[in-house]
């Protein structure tokens, strides 16, 4: 099987793209801070927020922030809102309850440099959340989503001898209480990009009784050594484990002018996550590795 580099993916994405309305949102409160790699906008009883990553510009040390969304651009601080030491936060709803997670980071004591898994947190109350789960080392953009009979779909993302740079995986679970140690490498790979580029699913949406919308991301690194992510979607058939091709839906340039973290991450998107308003579909992602921007794009799925 020949299977698509994320270039030809984006150079595909090029030919139907279209102008739409975008915009920055401004976060206040954590002054000398970068923001970046948010949740979508969700409520929680008659308040709005949002949440994201926050750090200064010369650190990997994160801490996930909860902010109040006024819906226009704008997001302020919940001082009283619990705060983690976490990377690229998400959050779900099973269950009637939420569940929160994002990426833990800690020096690699093998070489030099980092590693990573993922922490999953649940409660009633973004206000009263408590630890669910434990992902393993290595393994970060793991996603949950309940299907309409109540069982939990879960995307895992494997790296390293199963995954290479990154590939998505899925299982079923009956329930939170399978949410376990030995459960996250057990995930049957979808192939859909080739071996120089990775993937991963950022946020999943139940369509009807058989088919789910993915947003992930897809990447790669050019000669040079700069790293190029763009959003991407497509449908997966929970009954089959049948996948449409995925697709670029955004890119950097779609969005308006800003500041990067570093050089070799200005061609880097994000995505935390799609808001509908009527007709609008509107798409929150992380940009640069130092900013949150959005943009109206057309019918994802």
């Amino acid at each position: 099987m020949i299977l698509p580099t994320t270039d030809a993916l984006y150079r595909e994405y090029c030919l139907r793209r279209q102008s739409e309305a975008s915009g920055k949102v401004t976060f206040i409160g954590v002054p000398g801070c970068d923001v970046y790699n948010p949740t979508t906008p969700f409520r929680e009883d008659e308040q709005h927020f949002i949440a994201a990553r926050v750090e200064a510009r010369d650190s990997e040390n994160a801490q996930v922030r909860f902010f109040h969304w006024d819906g226009q651009g704008t997001a302020r601080l919940a001082e009283d809102a619990p705060a983690f030491n976490l990377q690229d936060p998400f959050l779900c709803r099973i269950d009637n309850g939420w569940v929160f997670g994002g990426v833990e980071i800690s020096a690699n004591p093998e070489h030099d440099g980092w590693r990573w898994r993922t922490q999953f947190w649940q409660g009633d109350s973004i206000f009263t959340l408590r630890p669910l789960a434990v992902g393993p080392w290595g393994m970060k953009d793991i996603r949950l989503l309940q299907l309409p009979d109540k069982r939990i779909l879960m995307f895992t993302r494997p790296q390293g001898v199963v995954g290479g740079r990154g590939k998505i995986g899925w299982l079923i679970l009956n329930s939170l209480s399978e949410l376990k140690p030995s459960c996250f490498e057990q995930g049957r790979l979808l192939l859909q990009l080739d071996d120089d580029s990775w993937c991963g699913v950022n946020e999943a949406h139940v369509l009807d009784q058989q088919w789910v919308g993915v947003l992930g991301h897809v990447a790669c690194f050019d000669a040079s050594g700069n790293r190029h992510y763009y959003a991407a979607s497509f449908r997966f058939n929970v009954m089959s484990g049948h996948i449409t091709p995925l697709r670029i839906i955004c890119s950097r340039d779609d969005f308006q002018p800003g500041e990067s973290k570093r050089d070799d991450l200005r061609d880097v998107i994000f995505p935390g996550g799609l808001t509908r308003d009527g007709q609008r579909h509107l798409l929150f992602c992380g940009t640069s590795d130092c900013e949150v921007h959005w943009r109206e794009i057309a019918a994802p799925f």
